[in-house]
């Protein structure tokens, strides 16, 4: 599935029409046009780039948040959250009973 590069938002704000496989960069209350940092660096050290990411997994289970992931925005604005890239790195989502497990490249999603 590929997705799409929703606006950057506020964080705790949602971008509207969130669909599966979307994804967005959050930006800092203190500072709109910045970037989100991960915050404390023993809770987020497999952050190599020390920003946020939303996103809806391509199974469409809930919202949730990249801060511990090294997610590589891309020159065309797609996003890579790749295997060996500063940590494991693969994305695990669970919502109730439903996990989806994989990667972005490109803003390609890939796994089950």
């Amino acid at each position: 599935m590929i997705g799409r590069r929703l606006p950057d938002t506020i964080f705790g704000s949602l971008p509207d029409d969130i669909q599966p496989g979307d994804y967005w960069k959050y930006l800092s209350h203190e500072h709109p046009t910045e970037p989100m940092d991960c915050g404390d660096e023993h809770h987020a050290k497999g952050n190599l780039t020390r920003t946020v990411w939303g996103y809806m997994p391509p199974s469409g289970d809930g919202v949730g948040t990249l801060r511990i992931h090294t997610v590589r925005e891309q020159d065309d604005g797609t996003i890579s959250v790749q295997s060996g890239d500063g940590s494991s790195n693969s994305i695990l989502h669970t919502r109730g009973d439903k996990t989806w497990h994989g990667y972005i490249e490109h803003g390609a999603w890939s796994g089950c």
